[in-house]
């Protein structure tokens, strides 16, 4: 049995029983709750359950934290020439476990639910499935990018900071493409991959595996290329979301097999989200709780 689609939900005050009177357009038909209400409702769920602050203090550990006691304790003319030979490769190194640990905690948001049996409990009382769903996707969708971007600033602060104390040379965001690079790579980045994450739990109902699943999809395409070559090495990589991302950040390099135009590299950020989206929606309407 559909719990979302059999359980009756109250119906509020109206007359005609049709939508409940609170003035504020919170319910809609039948006394279900509006959009806005289970937004809250998800956004408070985020914040209240113990794995989701686990994975975000992970999180912080695991890139601006990394950062600071590679700066601290770690070489740091290995870490000037390390920049040197490649500019972005220092100031995304911590930056970079974020994406993957915050998609965990994506696949979390949605499929927690299902771990403990919550959610036949949100379906009853938000019996319109995509609102939902919906939910739980933008506050990943606004989490991500928001996160990603305090991460990204502040592991570019660390390092050069670090850089600059011990003498070695540094970079600054007035740096051609430098600005575009902080600000779209790691929280564009982040958000995709979080949200493809989350999509894929709404349809494993499982975390681990929609982690794993998503993860391996980025990276085996790209890690069977060398062996493949030909028409796939040249071709394939750069419609992953990983490669399109950098591309649309500015750091691909051009000519290389990862490397596509802004325009395109963000319609393949977009199709890949948008598909991914798309399918758990409907995966998530037509199927029991």
């Amino acid at each position: 049995m559909t719990v979302g689609r059999t359980a009756s939900a109250p119906t509020g005050g109206s007359g005609d029983g049709g939508t409940a009177g609170t003035g504020g357009g919170e319910r809609t038909e039948r006394g279900a709750p509006g959009f806005g209400a289970a937004l809250r409702s998800e956004w408070a769920k985020f914040l209240a359950l113990p794995s989701n602050r686990a994975i975000i203090a992970a999180t912080v550990f695991l890139t601006v934290g990394i950062t600071a006691l590679t700066g601290l304790f770690g070489d740091t003319g290995a870490i000037a020439r390390e920049q040197a030979d490649g500019r972005y490769s220092v100031i995304f190194f911590g930056a970079s476990f974020g994406v993957w640990t915050f998609s965990a905690l994506a696949a979390n948001v949605v499929a927690a639910e299902y771990r403990t049996g919550a959610i036949a409990w949100t379906l009853t009382a938000t019996p319109r499935r995509a609102r939902v769903l919906g939910a739980k996707f933008l506050v990943v969708g606004a989490a991500a990018p928001a996160s990603g971007l305090v991460i990204a600033l502040a592991n570019f602060w660390v390092t050069q900071t670090v850089l600059a104390r011990a003498g070695e040379d540094v970079l600054t965001l007035a740096e051609p493409g430098m600005l575009r690079a902080v600000l779209v790579y790691i929280p564009v980045g982040m958000a995709v991959q979080s949200l493809l994450t989350a999509a894929a739990a709404a349809v494993l109902r499982s975390g681990p595996a929609a982690f794993v699943s998503v993860l391996l999809l980025g990276l085996l395409p790209i890690a069977v290329a060398p062996v493949l070559g030909g028409w796939w090495g040249e071709n394939i990589p750069r419609y992953m979301t990983g490669a399109a991302t950098e591309s649309l950040a500015g750091i691909a390099v051009p000519g290389t097999p990862g490397f596509l135009p802004t325009l395109p590299a963000a319609l393949v950020v977009l199709g890949w989200t948008a598909l991914f989206l798309a399918v758990a929606t409907a995966v998530f309407e037509r199927r029991d709780a």
